[in-house]
């Protein structure tokens, strides 16, 4: 095999490693540019619950009074004023009255009395029902935030290998170029010794 093709044939090798490299490279960088895609999509889906699950959290500490009292307060007097709390509310005081009514005690104190037991407990048990409310919100926002970082972690990871796989294509490369030079070099060392008529 004459010099000259050993150097073309070298040359094509090296034109060949950097072709496989930049192809490599290209499909690395497509792959993290997918997973950035898909991860971005997986946070625009998950936001809402993300939100809500805060506002809820947010909600919680308010009723608990975490959030001082006059937050608390506040809340309490938002149920208060709802009008789903107000419509039941109503319901009940004249249900409570129509049967007063109907029994002749509707002046009596016991009717009185209960009229105000009614008012504070739907308070209470709206209370409560508003707090397990937040909760299961705050829990599904804990879940989907938790669900996110965890994905973010994966994302990281993959991003991480990605890189890595180009740093290995480039030093693939590198050391395929490398010994592409050594041939050369040694063809050209052993194509002069034998101009010279000497073994090599």
């Amino acid at each position: 095999m004459s010099f000259i093709k050993k150097g073309f044939d070298a040359l094509t090798g090296k034109t060949a490693a950097k072709e496989a490299s930049k192809a490599q490279q290209k499909g690395t960088e497509a792959g993290m540019e997918e997973q950035r895609r898909q991860f971005d999509a997986l946070q625009a889906l998950m936001q809402p619950y993300v939100k809500s699950g805060t506002g809820a959290l947010q909600g919680q500490n308010d009723l608990l009074g975490l959030n001082g009292f006059g937050s608390q307060q506040s809340a309490i007097g938002n149920i208060e004023n709802s009008p789903f709390f107000q419509s039941r509310y109503q319901q009940a005081e004249n249900a409570l009255l129509q049967n007063a009514s109907a029994t002749g005690g509707l002046r009596g104190g016991n009717t009185q009395e209960a009229l105000a037991d009614n008012r504070s407990n739907m308070l209470f048990g709206n209370v409560q029902q508003q707090l397990q409310n937040l909760s299961g919100v705050a829990s599904n926002g804990q879940s989907a935030a938790a669900g996110l970082g965890g994905q973010g972690l994966q994302f990281g990871q993959n991003i991480a290998q990605g890189y890595n796989d180009i740093g290995q294509a480039q030093g693939g490369y590198q050391l395929a170029k490398g010994q592409i030079y050594t041939g050369l070099y040694n063809n050209a060392l052993k194509g002069a010794a034998a101009a010279m008529g000497g073994g090599f």
